[in-house]
């Protein structure tokens, strides 16, 4: 796991320093520079946070056994014994037991074709000196990060917004469509970031530069499968929960192979229980496992109980992390910092990453499992939700007309307004049904939240859910397919997964997630919705979710933890910002600070505020908004 930077068009060892610097917290056991004038200058950096082959043959950048050929590498490729076993048969020789020299030497073989062999998560350059061109790419599900921009003439890419910045060659200038989308989704959407003409390469892409122009390309997606074309749609039930345990063995034990030790996350739910209960019976050391609970302020919200009835059925060595509102109002400008962009999430990776930092280097996490094996609650109340709106479209008009005088004057007297909008949410679409689901501000509310003339600054305004448009297939029919296909691409990318990294690493710990191996992804595409929510999903807004899942894991984990009832993640921040971090918010708030800004109106803001304080708002949009004012001050001013 390490920080990565290259720049084609300038060779310069005084930058390249300077972002080392800048980079430093991702890779603290190791440094390198390497600068190429052959025709095109080039400079690739890379600080290195030693994972397997610890040895000073697993140096970066690492240049290949001819020197045609330089790389710079975030991440971790699994499979790479089996990729090195192939090419040793092909007669190609190696220096180190790093999986970074087995990748250059697979592009040397294959070429840019090689990222299709690779199993894992990696952001990586490669310069090839011979060819004149930069080969870089993303691994499939994006759960590292690469960002790049051209400037003139000059290619530059990095593993961070701050790497980038650190460079000195790109100016702090906000983005506001990013922010626009900011807004909606409560984090920024790639391939757009927070600064205006730096992009995100999205997941399952390569980047290639070659005489002067950029060249994007995807190299994978989440299949659409049919009976024609998938291996496994043939499967029952029975073999299905067998593929799929040995799925979930095979990719946790992947995930364990390291030269350093080994810890993992404990939450209490199923995901990350699961996680760590087969870790436990593929190794025959003792587990670290690590957890998050809170003081009286969160009370409700701990989940402690179900981590120790894991832990002590597998003896593992449980740390306990216990976050007051005072250690956070302590550790809220590191956050900010730490977390690259703006976002309402990751505060709680953050805090157990720091923890677990004393401990470990790598640590196994269990996210993933509600996306695909439709553990949210949305996963079920919209595909009853299209049902209903088939039925409702097909009615007469007068039965809708009677339906809409229904709705509105129960709106009045139960005091419910959104009770008003129920025709318009029946005849709207699958995607403005799903969007509400994920929606901190609406359009509407996005305007009238802007300051006079803002919407001006932005020449085009894309709404937000032209976004999530492009990332549906016009040949998916099953609808719990469509809301994961949207999970993954938006929710777990755009937050999830980017906030994960970018919190770890500022500790130097590295976040392995076992639960979105592409291979195991691909086979839970082709699992059934009824075998994802019970044979009588239909029709139910209520009912058990990820039941295949629970279903194979049943002489692994207690009891309690398989039959709870779905419980998210939650932190008692909106607690934390009424006491501790209440000097915090009124002064990056205040109507002075939000007026100097000029982005936002003070007075909606003033009201956000005032709805939170009452209790008839929550505290995410106050929330959403000071991380932005916040992160402004750290990276734009």
């Amino acid at each position: 796991m390490c920080g990565i930077f290259g720049v084609i068009g300038k060779a310069d060892l005084e930058l390249a320093h300077r972002v080392a610097r800048g980079m430093y917290h991702r890779g603290p056991d190791d440094s390198g520079t390497w600068i190429d004038t052959t025709h095109t200058p080039v400079t690739l950096v890379n600080t290195r946070l030693a994972i397997i082959d610890l040895s000073e043959a697993g140096h970066m950048p690492m240049l290949s056994h001819n020197r045609e050929v330089a790389i710079t590498y975030n991440g971790e490729v699994y499979n790479f014994p089996e990729i090195r076993s192939d090419l040793e048969k092909l007669g190609y020789t190696f220096l180190s037991n790093s999986d970074t020299e087995v990748i250059l030497t697979a592009y040397q073989h294959w070429g840019d074709a090689c990222v299709e062999r690779f199993r894992g998560m990696f952001a990586f350059l490669i310069w090839d000196v011979k060819k004149q061109k930069l080969f870089a790419a993303r691994d499939r599900l994006g759960i590292k990060p690469l960002y790049w921009s051209m400037v003139g003439d000059d290619l530059i890419l990095g593993s961070e917004l701050k790497t980038i910045l650190a460079s000195g060659l790109i100016a702090p200038t906000m983005n506001y469509q990013a922010l626009h989308h900011y807004l909606t989704f409560y984090a920024v959407p790639p391939p757009l970031t927070m600064i205006e003409n730096v992009h995100s390469l999205l997941p399952g892409y390569c980047l290639t530069w070659e005489k002067g122009a950029v060249s994007v390309k995807q190299y994978w997606d989440l299949p659409v499968m049919t009976s024609s074309d998938s291996q496994y749609t043939k499967l029952d039930e029975v073999e299905t929960k067998l593929e799929l345990r040995r799925l979930l063995e095979e990719s946790i034990k992947l995930r364990m192979v390291s030269d350093v030790p080994v810890g993992a996350f404990l939450s209490g739910g199923v995901d990350s229980s699961a996680v760590v209960a087969l870790m436990a019976r593929l190794t025959g050391d003792r587990l670290k496992t690590f957890s998050v609970g809170y003081d009286i302020a969160g009370k409700s919200m701990d989940e402690r109980y179900y981590a120790e009835l894991v832990a002590k059925r597998y003896d593992t060595e449980h740390n306990e992390i216990v976050i007051s509102g005072t250690e956070v109002a302590a550790q809220l400008s590191n956050f900010v910092c730490a977390m690259d962009q703006p976002t309402g999430d990751g505060l709680n990776t953050y805090l157990v990453s720091r923890a677990t930092s004393n401990h470990v280097k790598v640590a196994l996490s269990g996210l993933g499992g509600d996306e695909l094996f439709a553990g949210y609650r949305q996963y079920r109340y919209l595909m009853n939700a299209e049902s209903i709106s088939r039925t409702w479209n097909r009615a007469p008009k007068v039965a809708k007309s009677l339906g809409r005088t229904f709705f509105a004057g129960l709106s009045k007297l139960s005091g419910r307004p959104a009770l008003a909008e129920v025709p318009e949410w029946l005849e709207s679409s699958f995607l403005n049904r799903y969007l509400r689901t994920r929606t901190l501000f609406n359009e509407e509310s996005k305007t009238a939240l802007y300051r006079s003339g803002m919407l001006e600054r932005q020449s085009v305004i894309v709404p937000s859910i032209d976004l999530l448009d492009n990332y549906l297939n016009c040949d998916e029919h099953d609808y719990i397919m469509k809301v994961t296909r949207l999970e993954l691409k938006s929710y777990m990318s755009h937050m999830l997964l980017r906030d994960t990294d970018a919190t770890s690493m500022s500790h130097s710990l590295e976040v392995r997630v076992p639960l979105i191996d592409h291979k195991l992804v691909e086979f839970a595409a082709n699992i059934p919705s009824s075998m994802k929510l019970g044979n009588s999903y239909v029709g139910k807004l209520a009912g058990p979710t990820k039941v295949v899942l629970t279903d194979t894991l049943e002489d692994v984990l207690p009891k309690q933890i398989l039959n709870r009832k779905k419980q998210g993640f939650f932190m008692p921040v909106g607690s934390w910002m009424l006491n501790d971090l209440e000097p915090i918010v009124s002064e990056a708030l205040s109507s002075d600070t939000v007026s100097r800004r000029g982005i936002f109106d003070s007075g909606a803001v003033s009201r956000l505020r005032s709805d939170f304080e009452n209790g008839t708002e929550s505290y995410m949009k106050v929330w959403a908004l000071l991380m932005l004012e916040l992160w402004q001050r750290e990276f734009i001013d």
